[in-house]
């Protein structure tokens, strides 16, 4: 079993055969971990997270700012972390992340977030990672 998030560099066929499967999810915390304390401080929960979930049609990525900004345009969002969930294809929920519990009780939830409205503005990451062929 992987022990952390998948990489869109290293993973690029697997995220895009994960992708792919019916139930496909796919959740993606946006972060700046050279400047932003708190993504600092949020990346290792959210790796033990992803290391504890069994959801096989889940896929969680880390993506940073300034070492994925090919994938974000010109998008600059205004609050960090930022938590964008998509489900077959369709952005579900966007969330500025508060705090992570790495080992939550059973049945409790293990984020606390603060929803923002889902928006047309926001960096299309599903179709980007569907892309066999976009890291080749």
């Amino acid at each position: 079993m992987q022990t952390q998030a998948l990489d869109p560099w290293n993973d690029a066929q697997a995220l895009a055969t994960r992708l792919a499967r019916p139930q496909a999810e796919l959740l993606v915390a946006l972060g700046a971990e050279s400047w932003c304390q708190k993504c600092a401080a949020l990346r290792p929960a959210f790796e033990a997270l992803y290391a504890h979930q069994s959801d096989a049609d889940l896929s969680w990525l880390w993506l940073d700012l300034e070492d994925h900004a090919e994938f974000l345009g010109d998008f600059v969002p205004e609050d960090l972390p930022l938590l964008l969930r998509w489900r077959q294809g369709r952005l579900q929920q966007v969330a500025v992340l508060e705090a992570i519990d790495p080992a939550p009780a059973p049945g409790a939830v293990p984020e606390r977030l603060r929803a923002l409205p889902v928006s047309a503005e926001l960096p299309d990451l599903w179709a980007a990672f569907s892309e066999r062929n976009w890291a080749a």
